[in-house]
């Protein structure tokens, strides 16, 4: 019955599928796809410079003619410049092609090219008035290449009304912004300086304005002694001094002046139509209004930039020096594209990862060249990697102080991306990087080194784990304190809480076994209690039991009360201390299985936790220690675990913060865990602060005269004052702590004579010596964020000797 046919007398039988090979090539007819000018004309525009085999004055008449022949189309107008703008903002490399088309197309169509610079000259003024500095920076950088298309000065004309700005904002005392201002005056000079309209009357007017930046550049404040990155005590190696950017800038500059403006570096895609471009029409340069005060800009929220390169030690140059203006010309691209087209990862490492195509060629060498062949491979050429200084930049920003742009995981990724796109040009960048901050380690800012542990953790992991970690296996018989010690086990640390311990422990050479003991490798943590000879074992065993069976508390209360009561029969030293750690410690056992776990046993004792921490502020650091004793072999999950406490109000900020200071030893603040709860607490103290602040003008629209409305206000009011006084008192914890561990006194509480017992009078000094140094590098990264939180002034920084 399977072959039997049921399609009816009248219906045709089918042909069996065996016999239709005379059908096989038959397709699908489908109406051929046509792409619109507009859309033909965006491809060629951010397809443009894009490819080394491609030549850029071909792609540049492609597209001026398209645009020019079809100008009468209002959507491909309309369309077309408004891509310019965006391509002026997003991809700043491409800047000097984008202004060679608008330069060839003026030449074509008068009309082209006016309304291009009219487009940018709403741009400008736009940003203006937004206080949008880089937007600014980056639309005169495309209005200078365009210089020959104006008349007399041109954009020289709108350098002077910004520096005049600059002048007068600096006498007002808002240098924050006289600098920003001045940056992008002194930036924007190569890009006129290599433009179509260039002669000696312009390098002229570039001359006297470098001798208005100069003044200005050397403004310095207070903090900037505090956004070092590197601190260096004796002989400092070149290009490790950790100066400001805008000082180097200048510097730089003034040795291209010297040089009579060469710029070899930048390209000049419209020398090729040269005489097109001096019979096209002159245009006057527009006029600007610069606002009085730039009152959207926070000046206090700007901090000046401090140059750092992981590459500027080498014996072979790589990347070009400071004194160079190339360096800046680079970084700056560089950093814009990172820090705009933040939205796409692959597109910025793709960007970072091509640098070579859109400058002059010949600058850099062939990508991947080894480093030990860069020399021979160069001759008498420039001897600069394009993957080092790619990698050079996003490390830059990524290790930028006081807070990089964006997340830190946005740079994390950028890293990976660029690995999956030349693996074997980028990798070996990254491992001379690697090594360079890891000999530095003990000369890095302690938050930048922290920075370095989670990154190099992160990247190990999207690797197999996979480093050559022999070459630093020495330092695994150093003291935790020493830096490169702390910075291996709090890199494994890391390690492990990304993947798992037995994992990790598989990727690490033998000498290093002794950093995952057996404890650590345990899923769950031993519960003390369990021990015999832990005191009140019987009575810990019973709460668990309760906790685990979910009994009433009143249960669980009798068990601690008699615990309490013996304890003072015993004269025991705070009594109370017995019954809550058996308390913590059950629940920490009880939702040892995963965060949800945990997350969900703190839900349900809530009360009892709250209650507890109402207690006294000593109940409360007993609380952090309990939490931590627990997870002692995993600290990176006792720290979680006390943050979700703080998110429940169990404890305080004060409490985190004193337990880690004080209680926890001074060998503690060589541990990432521990630097990583006390910024954490830190930060959602000031952010708190911050956000309430940032409330006010929503609050601006009612009536005083209406009483709910000043009952709003007064609570505001209340709740921003006891915001500020938490946030002073944790400052005046954390610094006091520190500066008291800085100078090698005792904190109340720390407890470090027992690691002093098997150690020599050199051992013992050394150690010391380090537990100081760790101090002063947290008062350091401390003092420097509350100094721009507007909690500590100058003399505050005076009094703690910074």
């Amino acid at each position: 019955m399977g072959d039997y046919y049921r399609g009816g007398r009248s219906a045709p039988r089918p042909r069996n599928k065996r016999y239709r090979d005379d059908y096989d090539d038959e397709r699908e007819y489908r109406r051929p796809h046509h792409e619109s000018l507009l859309v033909r004309l965006q491809k060629e525009l951010l397809g443009l410079a894009e490819s080394p085999l491609a030549r850029i004055e071909d792609g540049i008449k492609n597209i001026t003619k398209l645009f020019t022949s079809n100008y009468e189309n209002e959507e491909l107008r309309a369309g077309f410049r408004s891509l310019i703008q965006q391509v002026i903002i997003e991809q700043p490399f491409k800047i000097p092609f984008v202004a060679a088309v608008t330069l060839v197309s003026a030449s074509s169509l008068a009309e082209a090219g006016a309304d291009i610079l009219e487009d940018t000259r709403k741009s400008v003024q736009k940003y203006l008035d937004e206080g949008n500095f880089t937007n600014l920076k980056l639309a005169i950088r495309f209005l200078g290449c365009c210089q020959g298309m104006y008349l007399e000065d041109g954009v020289f004309k709108l350098l002077n009304e910004l520096l005049s700005k600059a002048e007068g904002l600096k006498y007002a005392g808002n240098e924050n912004i006289a600098v920003e201002l001045t940056r992008v005056v002194m930036i924007s000079l190569p890009y006129i300086l290599v433009s179509s309209g260039v002669d000696d009357k312009q390098k002229e007017l570039a001359g006297k304005i470098l001798e208005r930046t100069s003044p200005l550049s050397q403004i310095s404040g207070s903090i900037e002694k505090l956004l070092r990155p590197l601190t260096y005590t004796g002989n400092t190696t070149p290009g490790l001094t950790c100066v400001q950017v805008i000082k180097l800038l200048q510097i730089s500059l003034q040795n291209e002046a010297s040089r009579d403006w060469t710029l070899a570096a930048l390209p000049r895609p419209w020398e090729a139509f040269k005489s097109e471009l001096d019979a096209a029409r002159k245009y006057s340069f527009p006029d600007f209004a610069i606002p009085a005060q730039f009152e959207n800009v926070d000046g206090s929220n700007l901090v000046p930039d401090v140059f750092f390169s992981v590459f500027a030690h080498q014996s072979t140059e790589t990347v070009p020096p400071t004194s160079d203006i190339t360096s800046h010309l680079f970084r700056d691209s560089l950093n814009d594209t990172m820090n705009i087209l933040d939205f796409n990862r692959i597109a910025v490492a793709r960007f970072l990862v091509d640098i070579d195509c859109y400058f002059a060629p010949e600058v850099f060498l062939k990508r991947a060249t080894p480093y030990d062949r860069v020399k021979e491979v160069a001759g008498d050429r420039s001897t600069w990697k394009p993957e080092d200084v790619a990698v050079d930049a996003v490390f830059s920003q990524l290790l930028r102080l006081p807070n990089p742009k964006h997340k830190l995981i946005y740079y994390h990724s950028i890293f990976t991306e660029m690995c999956k796109i030349a693996a074997a040009a980028v990798a070996p960048s990254l491992g001379r990087a690697i090594r360079f901050m890891y000999a530095n380690v003990d000369s890095m800012d302690v938050e930048l080194t922290n920075r370095f542990i989670d990154w190099f953790s992160h990247h190990l992991s999207n690797f197999g784990f996979t480093w050559k970690w022999g070459e630093w296996e020495a330092n695994l018989k150093l003291a935790e304190v020493y830096p490169k010690r702390a910075f291996i086990h709090g890199a494994v640390e890391k390690e492990i809480r990304l993947s798992f311990p037995s994992r990790i422990k598989n990727t690490l050479p033998e000498a290093y076994q002794i950093l995952i003991p057996e404890a650590k490798e345990k899923d769950i943590p031993t519960f003390k209690y369990d021990s015999d000879d832990t005191a009140f074992s019987t009575e810990g065993k019973e709460v668990f039991a309760l906790l685990k069976d979910k009994k009433p508390e009143a249960e669980i209360d009798a068990i601690l009360e008699s615990v309490t009561r013996t304890a003072q029969e015993q004269n025991l030293r705070g009594p109370n201390s017995y019954s809550r750690d058996i308390y913590i410690t059950s629940i920490c056992y009880l939702g040892a299985k995963s965060l949800s776990h945990v997350l969900s046993c703190i839900e349900r004792c809530k009360e009892k936790l709250l209650a507890m921490g109402q207690e006294s502020a000593e109940a409360r650091r007993q609380i952090v220690r309990s939490v931590m004793g627990y997870w002692a072999d995993q600290p990176g999950v006792g720290a979680n675990v006390v943050d979700k406490l703080l998110n429940y109000s169990v404890i305080t900020p004060s409490s985190v913060v004193e337990w880690a200071l004080c209680d926890a030893g001074y060998a503690a603040l060589s541990q990432n865990h521990v630097w990583e709860m006390v910024s954490t607490t830190v930060n959602k103290v000031n952010n708190r602060v911050r956000q309430i602040v940032a409330a006010r003008p929503s609050l601006a629209m009612g009536d005083e005269d209406d009483e709910e409305y000043a009952g709003i206000l007064a609570a505001y009011e209340t709740t921003l004052e006891s915001s500020k006084v938490e946030q002073k008192q944790i400052a005046e914890i954390v610094l006091s702590s520190l500066r008291k561990i800085a100078d090698g006194e005792r904190v109340e509480g720390g407890d470090d004579d027992e690691v002093f017992l098997n150690m020599d009078d050199t051992q013992r000094e050394e150690y010391k010596h380090w537990m100081a140094w760790w101090g002063l590098q947290w008062l350091k990264a401390f003092a420097r964020r509350y100094t721009i939180e507007g909690v500590t002034g100058e003399d505050d920084l005076t009094n703690l000797r910074l």
